[in-house]
């Protein structure tokens, strides 16, 4: 019996439930969120959503409702912007510390969620920002009536980055023509991007990569400086006395690397380090 009640009130809130639509911006008084606020229809509810703090910008997802209104369908916009009127001190508090946190400026950063009581004093004595993933921060506020707000921010910035407009292979030495810049939001992207296309021009591809990626500083390498094969000259620095020979570099490297080669007239392998020229200088002989 207890089986058929619970599956007939789940029924009528699925087969009867409203739908309301939802506004896309709102500008709100400092206080508590409620349903009633977001929609153009009025809603017989006494669930709180948010604490808003003055000066703060919020956004709102429909996936965000849904959860917390299963029995609620809307329509409308995916995100609704709260813009919170008020001073911005604490706003301004708030981005300092999660400035300091990402070591990134100029961003925009907008409340999704919060925890706590409005505060009746909006003194604050403690601010604590903690990273939780690229582009979401967690700040607890103290105030000074002993009351706390916790709010998850998410941080957005538009920049141009450089994006590839075709598909490329391991080895494959980027061109002008494979990239474009495009505007991209950088908290968004795993690593660090390159913001210029000059940046990237004559670098080789670590990776296949499809076109559309972000190229970032992880997927590519600058072209080694002396090639596997390669004949360089090498010297081996005695103190006061130079002997200069020729090698042949048995692996890619770079400048300042060690690399291992194989002297051409001995034909005993050594290994030393890349210096401009390219030049090796001879560190040892290996076995």
């Amino acid at each position: 019996m207890r089986f058929f009640l619970i599956l007939l009130t789940f029924l009528s809130s699925f087969l009867f439930s409203e739908t309301f639509t939802l506004k896309e911006t709102l500008l709100a008084t400092p206080g508590v969120l409620s349903l009633n606020d977001l929609t153009v229809e009025k809603i017989d509810t006494d669930k709180d959503l948010m604490v808003l703090l003055p000066g703060f910008e919020y956004l709102i997802s429909q996936s965000f409702l849904k959860i917390r209104f299963p029995e609620h369908e809307f329509t409308g916009p995916d995100q609704i912007r709260i813009t919170v009127k008020g001073p911005d001190e604490i706003r301004k508090v708030v981005h300092e510390e999660i400035e300091k946190k990402v070591g990134v400026k100029d961003f925009e950063a907008f409340v999704v969620k919060t925890f706590g009581k409005f505060p009746q004093d909006l003194n604050l004595s403690y601010v604590r920002v903690t990273r939780i993933s690229k582009n979401l921060i967690n700040v607890f506020l103290k105030f000074t009536d002993g009351s706390y707000v916790t709010l998850n921010v998410v941080l957005k910035k538009e920049r141009n980055v450089v994006v590839l407009k075709r598909n490329i292979n391991v080895g494959d030495v980027i061109k002008e023509d494979f990239v474009t810049v495009e505007e991209r939001d950088i908290f968004e992207i795993n690593g660090e991007p390159f913001y210029n296309v000059s940046e990237v021009v004559g670098m080789v591809s670590k990776r296949y990569l499809r076109s559309g990626t972000v190229l970032t500083k992880n997927m590519l390498e600058h072209p080694p400086d002396v090639v596997k094969g390669q004949i360089v000259p090498a010297y081996v620095d005695l103190g006061s006395i130079k002997v200069s020979t020729f090698v042949e570099i048995l692996e890619n490297g770079h400048l300042g690397e060690t690399v291992k080669a194989m002297n051409v007239e001995s034909r005993k392998y050594v290994f030393g380090r890349v210096e401009k020229g390219p030049v090796l200088r001879i560190l040892g002989v290996t076995e």
